[in-house]
């Protein structure tokens, strides 16, 4: 079974719908939230014409902008192929409150590696040629070199822990009434 689902395409701080509906799409999910984030993505861009791909961007849900899935290009911390709509009770909220819209906005480039950002910005506010002050700051190992990095930035694979993903918003909270949970509920306690 399936059901239909809005989704707003948003670009900056302002919904585009204002000018009309052509940057709501419907699309068609599994009624049990069983449909992965990557291919909720898949179906947004055909259901967008082609103009845009899985890659070109992000989904958040709700008045708060929940994260659903990769936030940033290459993000290594999530497999939106694994993620499940149902992890972020999307159906449960949109049967609750049926004007709310997954929203996709344009995915941002993937972050500068360590180090970089701050480099350039010194050089910058110093007068001096940014680049060569990152060249010159990986030769002398005050930035790591990019061989050393994790992924997005180097071949080294990324590892994190489940509890920093949920804490950084990138993954559902479980819930012990959720049948993704492993946690059990406590046994009662026995007053004297």
């Amino acid at each position: 079974m399936s059901r239909k689902v809005s989704v707003r395409l948003l670009f900056g701080e302002s919904i585009i719908e204002r000018q009309g509906k052509h940057h709501i799409r419907e699309i068609e999910v599994a009624a049990d939230g069983s449909d992965s984030i990557l291919a909720i993505k898949q179906k947004l861009a055909m259901a967008f014409g082609g103009k845009v791909t899985s890659d070109d961007f992000r989904l958040v849900f709700g008045p708060n902008d929940r994260k659903i899935g990769g936030q940033y290009r290459n993000d290594p911390s999530v497999d939106e192929s694994q993620l499940k709509l149902q992890q972020f009770s999307v159906l449960t909220w949109l049967d609750k409150f049926p004007h709310w819209q997954i929203t996709a906005r344009p995915i941002q480039q993937t972050p500068p590696p360590p180090g970089v950002a701050i480099k350039k910005a010194a050089a910058t506010a110093e007068g001096k040629d940014p680049e060569k002050a990152v060249t010159e700051a990986r030769s002398k190992g005050e930035i790591p070199a990019l061989k050393d990095l994790t992924a997005p930035w180097g071949p080294k694979p990324y590892k994190t822990s489940l509890e920093d993903l949920k804490a950084n918003g990138y993954l559902p909270p479980q819930y012990l009434d959720s049948p993704l949970s492993p946690l059990e509920p406590a046994a009662p306690s026995v007053r004297a």
